[in-house]
């Protein structure tokens, strides 16, 4: 059956990956990316973090992480705070900057408003790992004044 009449002006469908959230549990990740973001409407400042898994059934799964550092709510800063203190203990170093190819491992859940993101609840050590330990002399202190929005 010649469909070239039908088809002519067709264009081809493009490939369609379906976001999904992974399942509640713990993951091990790398961290490929921290960025300083500044929220245009309210002037807020936080930390952006992509993630990979690896060594999972979701290898090479991509995550995101927004911690909230100033201009934010009591609460958003509460929930923050804490992340990034266990990130920068977990590293060695507060200097955000350095935590990129750094492994760690998360505690994810599915958010209960988008079934398609999950949320990060807490950063721990990979099982079996050593702490990836900044070089020596790189443990700056984390000032949200230095970061670079």
């Amino acid at each position: 059956m010649d469909l070239s009449n039908l088809l002519s002006n067709v264009k081809p469908q493009e490939d369609v990956q379906e976001k999904r959230a992974l399942p509640p549990g713990s993951y091990d990740v790398k961290i490929e990316k921290v960025e300083g973001k500044t929220n245009e409407q309210t002037g807020a400042k936080g930390i952006s973090l992509q993630l990979r898994v690896f060594g999972e059934e979701f290898n090479n799964y991509v995550l995101f992480d927004y911690m909230l550092i100033s201009g934010g709510s009591e609460k958003a800063l509460t929930y923050s705070l804490p992340k990034l203190k266990k990130l920068g203990v977990l590293t060695d170093t507060e200097n955000a900057s350095l935590w990129v190819g750094k492994d760690v491992r998360i505690t994810v859940s599915v958010d209960k408003q988008d079934a398609a993101r999950n949320i990060i609840w807490g950063y721990s050590q990979v099982q079996g790992k050593v702490v990836n330990a900044a070089p020596s002399g790189t443990n700056a202190t984390f000032n949200v004044d230095e970061i670079p929005f």
